[in-house]
Formats: C-alpha cells, sequence, structure tokens
C-alpha cells in the first residue's frame, strides 16, 4: 500500500483536476470536473481555471502544508516538545527516523503531488490554444511560484532529490536526485519569472491573501537568495516588499490576537483552512491546543522551558503566542498564535483563522541579516532588527559589530517564528548550528539527522533514486 502512494512519481497528473469545496476561495466555478484529458483541461479560460484552483487546494489541504510542515521542525528543532507515546512523533522529538515511516512518505508525496499539478498547468497552458493570454501568463506564473515554494521544502527536508518538470512518465519514473544547487537555480527561475508576471495586487483571488501576486513571489525570492548566501539580492527583494503599501506590521497591542487572522495587514501569503470552505480555524490549533487544560495526559506538545527563558518579561510574543497551565506543579506551555481547536470556538469569538505562510517580519529580520552580512550597512541592520523588536516590546538592542548583529538576528529570529512553518529547523541546517545546537540536547541526535531519509517506497520504486547517508 505504502509502495503505490509514489505512483505518483511515475505518472503524469495532467488529468487530474480535482475541485473540493475549498477551491472556491480561490475561484468560484460550476460543475466540478474530475478526470478530462489535456486538451479539456486548458480548452478554455474558465477550464483552466478549475485546473489552478486545483492545484491551490490540493497544496492546502495537505497534511503537510497544513500541520506537519510546523509540527515536524519544531519537534526536530528545539521549540517543542512531544509528551505523548506515538513512534512517528517520537521519531522527529528525537531526530532518528526510520526509513519505513509514513511520516517521511507522506511529506515527499504531498510535495511532488503539488509539484506535478504546477507542472501539468504550465505545460498544458505552453500547448493550450483555448485560453487568454492574460490567463496563461497568470496561472503560467502562479504555478511556478507553487513549484518553487514545493522544491524549497523538499530540499530543506530531505537534500538532494529528483528535479521534476515534466508529467511525461517515461520521463519521470526513473530520474535520479539532482544537486540542491542546480535545484535551487531552478526555484530562482522560477520566483524571478513569476515575480515578472504576477499582478500586483490580490484581485486575482477578490482581495483575499491565499492567492500569490508579485511580492509574494518578492518574498520568497527573498528568503531563498538568503539561503543561497547572494545577499545583495536578498536585500534588494526584501526591500521591495518592505515598501509595498499593501503590508504593514500588526501593531504590538493586537500582535497577540490580529495577526494570524483572515487577510492581516502583515500577512504576505495565507492558506485557507482546510477540507470545509467555510471552515475559520486552522488545523494547527486544532492539534497544538489540548482539548482540556485540566488534565495532563491532554497535553501532547509544550514548549521547551529553556526556550521559553529567552524571553524578556515585557515580550509580547510571549504573553501573546504562548499559552501556560500549571498541572501538579508543572507549568505547561504550548504555542498560541492560532487561538481556536474547534469550528465552533472560532464561530462564537467571531474570528477566521488562516495559516500565514509568509508574514511582513520575515523580510526585515531577512534584510537585517543581509546587510550584516555585507558589512557595509550596520545601521541599516540594527534599525531593520529594532523595528521588530520594538514591535514586541523587547529592549532596543546597541549591536555596533556584525557578528553581535548576525547573533541578535539569529535569536530575534527564533523568537519571532517559533513553531511557526520550518522557520527554526531550516535556520539551524541553514547556518550549520544544528550539530552544535541540537547535539547536546538529544541523544539520539546525529549530524545526519539534519535531512530525512528518502522513503523506501519511493527508491523501491525508482531504481536511480539513492539514500541518504545515515540510513
Amino acid at each position: 500500500m505504502l509502495k503505490s502512494k509514489f505512483n505518483i512519481i511515475k505518472y503524469s497528473l495532467v488529468a487530474l483536476v480535482i475541485i473540493s469545496p475549498g477551491c472556491k476561495k480561490l475561484i468560484e466555478i460550476e460543475n466540478p470536473l474530475n478526470q478530462v484529458t489535456t486538451d479539456q483541461v486548458f480548452a478554455s479560460d474558465k477550464l483552466a481555471t478549475s485546473a489552478r484552483s486545483g492545484m491551490f487546494s490540493s497544496l492546502s489541504q495537505t497534511s503537510t502544508q497544513s500541520l506537519n510542515l510546523t509540527l515536524y521542525s519544531s519537534l526536530q528543532a528545539d521549540d517543542l516538545l512531544y509528551l505523548s507515546t506515538v513512534a512517528n512523533l517520537q521519531e522527529y522529538n528525537n531526530n532518528s527516523y526510520n526509513v519505513l515511516s509514513t511520516g517521511h512518505a507522506t511529506i515527499f508525496s504531498d510535495w511532488y503531488s503539488i509539484i506535478y499539478r504546477a507542472n501539468s498547468i504550465i505545460l498544458g497552458l505552453e500547448k493550450s490554444t483555448g485560453t487568454s493570454e492574460s490567463i496563461k501568463k497568470q496561472y503560467t506564473a502562479e504555478a511556478k511560484f507553487i513549484r518553487a515554494y514545493c522544491y524549497f521544502n523538499l530540499i530543506n527536508t530531505f537534500g538532494d532529490v529528483p528535479l521534476v518538470l515534466l508529467t511525461d512518465p517515461t520521463i519521470t519514473a526513473f530520474q535520479p536526485r539532482e544537486t540542491t544547487a542546480n535545484i535551487y537555480a531552478q526555484i530562482i527561475a522560477d520566483l524571478t519569472d513569476a515575480k515578472n508576471n504576477l499582478l500586483s495586487d490580490y484581485s486575482a483571488t477578490t482581495g483575499d491573501r491565499i492567492g500569490v501576486n508579485k511580492f509574494v513571489a518578492t518574498a520568497l525570492l527573498a528568503r531563498v537568495y538568503l539561503f543561497t548566501a547572494n545577499y545583495a539580492a536578498a536585500e534588494t527583494n526584501a526591500s521591495e516588499v518592505i515598501a509595498s503599501a499593501l503590508y504593514s506590521l500588526v501593531p504590538r497591542g493586537t500582535v497577540g490576537s490580529a495577526l494570524f487572522i483572515k487577510n492581516s495587514t502583515e500577512s504576505i501569503w495565507q492558506t485557507p483552512p482546510p477540507s470545509i470552505a467555510t471552515n475559520q480555524y486552522t488545523t494547527e490549533g486544532a492539534t497544538l491546543i489540548p482539548v482540556t487544560s485540566t488534565s495532563v495526559a491532554s497535553f501532547m506538545y509544550r514548549i521547551d522551558p529553556r526556550f521559553i527563558s529567552l524571553f524578556e518579561s515585557a515580550d509580547v510574543r510571549r504573553t501573546g503566542w504562548m499559552n501556560s497551565t500549571t498541572l501538579s506543579g508543572s507549568v505547561y506551555t504550548i504555542p498560541f498564535k492560532y487561538k481556536y481547536r474547534t469550528q465552533a470556538l472560532a464561530v462564537a469569538a467571531g474570528v477566521t483563522e488562516y495559516q500565514t505562510v509568509i508574514r511582513l517580519a520575515e523580510l526585515y529580520l531577512i534584510r537585517a541579516e543581509a546587510r550584516a552580512r555585507i558589512g557595509t550597512n550596520l545601521t541599516g541592520a540594527l534599525a531593520d532588527l529594532n523595528v521588530i523588536r520594538n514591535r514586541a516590546a523587547a529592549s532596543v538592542s546597541n549591536a555596533n559589530s556584525a557578528q553581535t548583529l548576525l547573533t541578535e538576528i539569529a535569536l530575534e529570529n527564533r523568537k519571532e517564528f517559533f513553531c511557526e512553518q520550518a522557520f527554526r529547523w531550516f535556520n539551524l541546517k541553514r547556518t550549520e548550528e544544528a550539530d552544535v545546537v541540537l547535539g547536546p540536547l538529544k541523544a539520539s541526535y546525529k549530524s545526519t539527522s539534519k535531512f530525512l531519509p528518502i522513503p523506501q517506497a519511493a527508491i523501491d520504486a525508482n531504481f536511480n533514486l539513492t539514500q541518504n547517508p545515515g540510513y
């Protein structure tokens, strides 16, 4: 059964256009489609819109995007502790992975399933004669952004992976692993093209920030340039987003309540709740918030107390994004960026929460780090750092050297983005600090723990696919 999950790497998705209720958040369409041929999918603007909506909704509905990118990486890093006995979650908590784990298999197949959808849109629109030029331009750019986003997460999770850009199974079935450097080159090419061709607003999604525009692509491009050590380009792209009138940091006084809601001013890109279009709560909230706060057994997760001690007492992130309960003399603190674990609670509060994937605070810290690493504008780097610290009610930094700035920026990144997407885990690996930080904390951690094993079922399905070191 597990092996069959990886047949998706062998087969084209050009015939898949699955429209769920969640898709209508992007574009309202009639008569959802099931299976159609390539020509039929792109025979008109309306049908192309169905394929595009299917790509976005499928991404938000994957367990990897809706929950596990945050959950697993927070356990792998030093933000979150797992308190129960499910073997799959213990693996991430201990950084000791079984190659047969269904968790790794799902991550791998989820990202590739969305990549295949993106590829089918890019290639289908290229050949289409029935869609308008404006639709071709917009949807191709959106698909390239999504493909880039998926590959960024893939290589930061598994290392070198196959670079699949086609949908022909005779070519894609047995592709070997490509170098991370070459995949980053493709990511940059896709994001640059997306940036140049996307709209400058959210009109394609009637104002909702679940769509991607020029600044969404620019923001991810800034992140990618930081990860590839092109600091000048990271600074330039971050500055473009910061300068946009579309975005502003949520004020300090409402940082605990107004940031992770639908269309918050700080949100650059969000994904809607999966499964049901009218849901007002997130899968992260439903998972990380315990059913009851009166029983120790209900606490599955707990923020590492050593991390909590890093916050100043006045820091609004400590008070607004964490929730503490004392039971039997012990304090249990959980992530509380998302406030509601059920639909009923969100409806009663009159709040709709969306998973926030990219937000403005990241761009300030990207620019701060880029400036500190370039070394010619330390004043600007310090100013960007203090924008985030001021918003948090943390004490102002007076760092006056590049190295001190970099240390403080890294700590600020950790505080700002704890238990959010994969920020801490990916940054530990990017800065080559994972071994130094995690080695002393986790007895089973090894240097090879930085990357998950390639799922055995994927290797069984592709004789050119090799395993990561250590497995």
